[in-house]
């Protein structure tokens, strides 16, 4: 539809004057723009009638609020809607979810299209553009607590050119089941399309949130020969990258800590010798990047315990209208629903929804995990509204309070299901943590924070409230994944707990040791003081949980010298409390080895595995660090290199073949943000 206005000025003076004469005399209502603002929040977020009606709204609410006043506004919003409407005729098609997963036999789905709608000027659309290479072959598995094997899309965008709007027209190709993807095919464009442009999907999801911690330097031993750190078990970090590159994104180099890489995987650690402690072993191995360096990897392997305590379980939704993103209802729901039907019969669970406050309807205090009620608020779990993490939290503190004092004998756990965006009352997890603050040290509420979603994910947020609410922090990619991993076997583990408030102490020989430096743990560092204190930050450890450390060291001339001898390089001391007693313990082991073992020499690939994984996200966090990109992107093609020798040993793991496929990406990326070499003067 043309425009009979020469601008967007020229259009609103007119309207302003238009309704200040025929209109004066109406008045809106006082909630006009709640109530319409609310039935836009019920819509999922990714049809294209909605997105096209919040813009509008958005500018009706900015620019033209003094409108609302009159009956006016009434008429605007009304007309906006219907051109809303108009924007998506056409035939073009929305899905709102992908799929459920397909057998690895499977064979390609049909496309599923998506839509959605752009203010675009009209003389900005290029010329046609050839398409997106066809993404690379994908392995089959993944990790110790994998995420699902979905189909995954490969993206192909269509801009259909108005003389109003650009409509993306998205089609995903779901791959096989196996994640091998087909080539990406460039869509015919349709007959009433004057021009069309296919463009590469972007590097990075928008709205995401990470933070960017600085990458440990190394230390003189003479100057602090002491590391003290949190230990730590998320592997979340990890998780999110793999499903960003399944979603056809890039990893962000923000969102990689390194230490929650290296635990993704199962280095096949022995048990303790007794379930009253960890067993902690070490190696000391050449360094593979740097032949002036060594590696030492530090190993702490918590023991099985059989522990039949009750438990309370407060489940605390996001029913906010930014889970209506793809499936991440869906995805909650699942979860919520699998550790339901986990709990036993002496256990008991409650149900809090939120979105700008408590959904007080759907709330649910502690019962019998069979009871009715449990169930019907679990599945009537539907986004609408804003965001207010510190109200859902806040209901959900208060309930697990009064319960845990019903039934002081229980271990008591509230569970974040979000995607973390936190838009109303405290958005500060410090803030939020501070108002549901648990002041209970011996019987511990401890928060898990599980995480949905790609577009508009806070990572920060949920990532802070389990590290310092005593707890921990999963993602959730799909629905299979979600019932995996609260399946009964794995949810009665993981809600074990060994050890709260563990931490690490390593000090070094100042005698043999030049300078250490820790891969990863940025966040989880802390003074040496900290380590004769109990603090809630320090990580809790699950019944049978392993937890990994690299360390870059540099010896001494001297000390290089006695690279045929076995040598103890530092002292390692553990502290945590007794997750059941409140009794606090510690543990002393010594770190040793030969400094000659070669890591493809040392017969344990499972070492050399752990060492490229740690190298390779410690390096690729740094990738923004502009003067060492040359370096990043040598060491992770050295790294790659050494991964694909492997291959025979270490081929048939899932995990083997999902890290191998990241750190071909990482890799590549690496090279393309790499300057050009220097010209030699040479001719070729």
């Amino acid at each position: 539809m043309a425009s009979n206005y020469g601008s967007d000025q020229e259009m609103e003076r007119a309207l302003r004057e238009h309704f200040e004469a025929e209109a004066e005399d109406l008045r809106a209502p006082q909630n006009l723009w709640q109530s319409i603002e609310g039935q836009m929040d019920m819509q999922p977020t990714r049809h294209p009638v909605t997105q096209v009606r919040r813009k509008i709204l958005g500018a009706l609410k900015q620019n033209w609020f003094p409108m609302m006043a009159t009956g006016g506004a009434v008429a605007v919003a009304a007309s906006a809607v219907f051109l809303a409407s108009r924007a998506t005729q056409d035939g073009l098609g929305v899905s709102e979810s992908y799929a459920e997963a397909a057998p690895a036999a499977a064979a390609i789905a049909a496309p599923v299209e998506k839509v959605v709608v752009k203010e675009v000027p009209v003389e900005r659309v290029a010329t046609p553009a050839p398409a997106p290479a066809a993404a690379p072959a994908m392995p089959a598995r993944s990790m110790t607590q994998p995420p699902a094997t979905l189909p995954r899309p490969t993206a192909v965008v269509e801009k259909v050119v108005t003389r109003e709007v650009v409509v993306e027209k998205v089609v995903e190709v779901h791959a096989q089941a196996d994640r091998v993807a087909p080539p990406a095919a460039t869509v015919a464009p349709q007959a009433a399309a004057p021009q069309t442009v296919v463009t590469p999907a972007p590097a990075r999801p928008p709205a995401t949130t990470f933070q960017d911690y600085t990458r440990q330097p190394f230390v003189a031993t003479a100057e602090d020969a002491v590391s003290t750190f949190s230990l730590d078990t998320d592997r979340t970090s990890y998780q999110l990258a793999l499903s960003w590159l399944q979603e056809g994104f890039e990893i962000e180099p923000d969102s990689v800590r390194a230490e929650e890489w290296i635990n993704a995987f199962d280095y096949g650690y022995g048990l303790p010798a007794d379930d009253w402690g960890f067993a902690i072993t070490s190696n000391v191995a050449m360094h593979p990047l740097d032949g002036s360096k060594h590696l030492v990897r530090i190993g702490f392997q918590a023991a099985e315990v059989a522990d039949d305590r009750p438990l309370n379980v407060t489940l605390v939704l996001d029913a906010s209208g930014s889970m209506g993103d793809g499936n991440r209802v869906d995805i909650a729901r699942s979860a919520a629903e699998a550790i339901r039907q986990s709990l036993r019969p002496q256990d008991r669970v409650a149900v809090v929804h939120f979105t700008e406050g408590v959904i007080h309807d759907l709330t649910v205090e502690h019962t019998s995990p069979d009871a009715s009620a449990v169930q019907r608020s679990i599945q009537r779990l539907a986004p609408h509204g804003s965001t207010n993490v510190q109200a859902g939290l806040n209901q959900g503190v208060r309930l697990a309070d009064r319960i845990r004092r019903e039934r002081p004998e229980a271990y008591n756990y509230v569970i974040l299901m979000s995607d973390g965006v936190a838009n109303v009352d405290a958005t500060n997890p410090f803030a939020i943590l501070e108002s549901a603050y648990d002041r209970n040290a011996l019987n511990p509420l401890r928060l898990i924070t599980i995480g949905v979603g790609i577009n508009n994910y806070n990572d920060v947020l949920l990532e802070q409230l389990a590290q310092h609410g005593n707890g921990w922090y999963r993602y959730l990619d799909n629905t299979g994944q979600a019932r995996a991993t609260f399946s009964r076997d794995s949810w009665l583990a993981l809600s074990t707990p060994f050890a709260d408030q563990t931490r690490a102490q390593v000090t070094w020989d100042a005698d043999l040791v030049k300078s250490w430096r820790i891969i990863g743990y940025e966040n989880r560092v802390t003074s040496d003081q900290s380590f004769a204190e109990d603090r809630k930050e320090f990580a809790e450890i699950p019944s049978g949980a392993a937890t990994t450390v690299f360390y870059e060291i540099e010896l001494y001339d001297l000390t290089r010298t006695r690279a045929g001898q076995e040598l103890t390089l530092a002292n390692v001391e553990l502290r945590w409390v007794v997750a059941e007693t409140g009794q606090s313990r510690s543990q002393r082991s010594e770190v040793r080895g030969r400094l000659d073992t070669n890591l493809s020499a040392s017969g344990d690939p499972l070492l050399e595995f752990g060492a490229i994984v740690a190298l390779s996200a410690d390096r690729y966090g740094g990738l923004y660090d502009g003067e060492y990109v040359a370096e990043i992107s040598r060491d992770l093609m050295e790294l790659e290199e050494r991964l694909q020798s492997l291959h025979g040993s270490l081929g048939g793991l899932g995990a083997y073949q999902d890290f191998r496929f990241m750190l071909e990406h990482m890799a590549e990326r690496a090279r393309a943000q790499a300057p050009p070499a220097a010209p030699t003067g040479y001719s070729r």
